[in-house]
């Protein structure tokens, strides 16, 4: 989403997307990457407890991994089910797109703010719902956290919206073992006043620095 404010020079898509998740769908993926991430990837979770089991929730996470939704989907499926955007390619694809719109996948255009994207990620937290986003916009494969684009801001600031930061280790590599770690919600009340994209970045910068924050102090992880 475009750095010169939250939604500027948006895209349109005349058909928003309908998106849901079908709880059988939703089972039976999770029986099928149980295994693969808790004995192949080695994912260790910590601060599970911390996931509110209902309400408005906007997770923000570090982008290190094609494998970085499904990982956090994991996570956090002990207790909540979690909407996520993916690249519009990913759900042009017969019969998969089909699959990632039933499992809570909606598309998001790359380059710039795509605002019906962003209609529906409004939507779903108004809903009360769970959404995931990646406030760098892209994957650092280095590991070294990207600076924040405002867009996650904007949503954050959507009344009611409880925003919790996950770092997420070693997912780049090729059997992990991978740590995701949840936070504690973030609080936005002594921000600075200023305009509404300006509060937006403000916002964004504050979720990379709770990101930020979630590396693990322990000799020999500390790094992403």
């Amino acid at each position: 989403m475009g750095r010169r404010g939250a939604f500027r020079g948006a895209h349109v898509s005349d058909n928003p997307p309908m998106v849901r998740i079908v709880g059988w769908l939703w089972w039976m993926g999770r029986i099928m990457i149980t295994p693969v991430f808790r004995w192949i990837y080695r994912v260790r979770v910590v601060g599970v407890e911390r996931v509110p089991d209902h309400g408005a929730t906007l997770f923000v996470a570090n982008h290190i991994s094609m494998w970085d939704p499904p990982m956090i989907g994991y996570a956090l499926a002990p207790r909540r089910r979690v909407y996520s955007m993916a690249k519009r390619e990913l759900l042009t694809i017969p019969l998969v797109g089909r699959v990632f719109a039933n499992a809570g996948v909606f598309p998001v255009d790359r380059g710039g703010a795509d605002l019906s994207a962003i209609r529906t990620a409004r939507r779903l937290l108004s809903e009360g719902e769970a959404l995931l986003m990646f406030p760098e916009g892209t994957r650092h494969t280095d590991g070294n956290l990207g600076p924040a684009w405002p867009g996650a801001g904007a949503l954050a600031r959507v009344e009611g919206v409880q925003v919790m930061p996950i770092l997420v280790s070693r997912a780049q590599r090729r059997f992990g073992p991978v740590r995701v770690a949840i936070g504690a919600p973030l609080d936005f009340s002594d921000l600075p006043k200023g305009s509404r994209s300006a509060q937006s970045q403000a916002v964004a910068n504050r979720m990379m620095e709770a990101i930020g924050a979630l590396r693990e102090r322990s000799p020999g992880d500390t790094n992403v």
